[in-house]
Parts: structure tokens; sequence; C-alpha cells
């Protein structure tokens, strides 16, 4: 019996509508102090949400992101250079043993990665809707990624490493919501503090 979906589920449903009253604020604030405004686009652009649920060996992943982080835009890519760029990312997220280092005892791989942005629908052959999501992709594009690990070795699971910050220089802070084998736990992660432990 594998009880981490369930988890992921609960977790994700909480931790989406905290986003929704977030984001609900963020526009309020945005409205009635706009001399913040810069302070508020920093804020937005450089941060995204790290999900994380441990079962077990079980270690499931959700990235959340604001594709501006990741690539350095948010529109549909148009050009050859930016098709590329979004061609080159999807490998890299593909790759995700890279972006977070588990300790080696606790035997760790990559089981599963599955995307979703509107900037990856194009590389499925979806020009043709390009029309119509323009504007909703150019005014938000969120990219998500969902990374499946499983580590034989348990015991020795005991924090993961984020190196997101490297790779993805756009990507100042991270959200972090986890539950781990002792609990809950929530908090930010940067390039100098990068470390889940558990």
């Amino acid at each position: 019996m594998r009880p981490t979906p369930f988890i992921i589920g609960s977790l994700l449903a909480v931790i989406s509508v905290a986003s929704v009253a977030h984001d609900h604020d963020h526009d309020d604030h945005e409205h009635e102090h706009g001399h913040e405004h810069e302070s508020l686009s920093a804020h937005e652009h450089g941060v995204g949400s790290l999900n994380l649920v441990v079962d077990g060996g079980e270690v499931a992943i959700e990235l959340i992101s604001p594709a501006n982080n990741l690539l350095g835009f948010e529109h549909l890519p148009a050009s050859n250079a930016e098709k590329a760029k979004v061609k080159a990312l999807q490998a890299q997220l593909n790759d995700a043993g890279s972006l977070f280092v588990f300790p080696a005892a606790a035997d760790c791989s990559l089981e599963e990665v599955e995307l979703s942005s509107p900037l990856f629908e194009t590389e499925k052959g979806h020009e043709h809707e390009h029309e119509h999501s323009d504007k909703s992709a150019e005014s938000h594009a969120d990219i998500q990624a969902h990374f499946h690990f499983n580590c034989t070795q348990e015991a020795a699971l005991d924090q993961i490493q984020v190196a997101l910050f490297s790779a993805f220089p756009g990507t100042e802070r991270l959200v972090l919501q986890a539950i781990g084998p002792k609990g809950q736990q929530g908090g930010e992660l940067t390039a100098t503090q990068n470390l889940i432990r558990f």
C-alpha cells in the first residue's frame, strides 16, 4: 500500500487554498500601496513553492514557479532561441537528480517526472492554441513539476539539498511546505539555506 498520493493530495489542497489567499492579499496590497509595486514584483518573480512529502522511502516533490524564475520570460516561446530554452528547461527538470541532492547512503533514484505549463504545450504540437492562450500565458505563466524519488535505505534519508538556486538564478526563495518522518514543517529556502532536514 502506498498512501503517498493521498497525503500529497491533502497537503496540496491546503497549500493551494493558502496560495490563493496569498495572491488575493497580494493584489489588494498592490492596488492600495502603489509605491510598493517594485518590491512586490521582485517578490512575485523571485519566489516559488516547494511542496514535499516523505513517506518511508518514497519522496514526492512538487515545484510551482513563475516561468520567469526558470526561463527569464513568461510568454509563449516565439523565436528559435526561446523554443530552445524551453526544451533545455524541460531536459533539466527531467534530470531532477541534479536539482535535489540526497544523502548517498539513502540510495535514492528518480522514478518519475511530470511537467505542466502552457509554455510546454507548444512542444506537444498545440501551436494552434497560441492565439487563445497567449494573453493568459503572458500575464501569468507558471511551471509545475512533480518529482517522485525512491530511496532504498530510508533510515539514511535525513536531509535533502535543494540545488535549484544555482541551476536557476532567477529563483531567490522557495516557500517550503513539507511532511516528513517527524511531521509537518514549513519555511523558506534560499541559495544559502537550501537544506531540508528531517
